[in-house]
């Protein structure tokens, strides 16, 4: 009876490892955690607005960064400005920033997203003598999946063959 726990203790360890190593699922070109400085040099502007109010006139950017989750999770991020002091050589006023779905919907609950590919927008202005100066921070925490029913049939016919090729032996 003791060798027969035992075998069952055994090949229960091995079932919920090999259940355990399906979850571990690789995030694509970004880790969990990422935070990215950017300086853009007016000669980096992607486009220059001539017209309009003046304070609306300038240099101005357009920068989009892919973002591919291979599973279920849960996303957050922020595009701030980074200030040192009164230096106005590189500032930047941010006139939209957002993340949108590969279809180009803009996506409001970042809770629970589906495995796909995203995009972390930030447009602006480059209001420094020299351009603007900016950070994106954006944070990946992978859903908890629960194996699939399948799974667990399987794991269970493995533990009822295992018991009864003991038992067979035990007779």
């Amino acid at each position: 009876m003791f060798q027969t726990l035992k075998k069952i203790a055994v090949a229960s360890v091995f079932g919920i490892a090999s259940i355990s190593a399906v979850q571990a699922q690789d995030f694509g070109p970004y880790t969990t955690s990422q935070s990215l400085d950017f300086i853009r040099a007016i000669a980096d502007a992607d486009f220059i607005r001539t017209n309009g109010a003046s304070n609306v006139r300038g240099p101005y950017f357009e920068d989009s960064y892919e973002i591919n989750l291979t599973q279920v999770s849960d996303f957050s991020y922020s595009v701030t400005e980074i200030t040192t002091g009164n230096n106005a050589e590189y500032d930047v006023t941010f006139m939209n920033f957002g993340f949108y779905d590969a279809d180009g919907e803009l996506v409001t609950n970042l809770n629970n997203l589906a495995a796909g590919t995203y995009f972390l927008t930030a447009i602006g202005k480059l209001a420094g003598s020299l351009g603007g100066d900016f950070n994106v921070s954006f944070n990946i925490n992978p859903v908890a999946t629960v194996p699939e029913a399948d799974s667990y049939a399987l794991m269970l016919a493995g533990l009822g063959l295992i018991g009864l090729v003991s038992r067979r032996k035990a007779k």
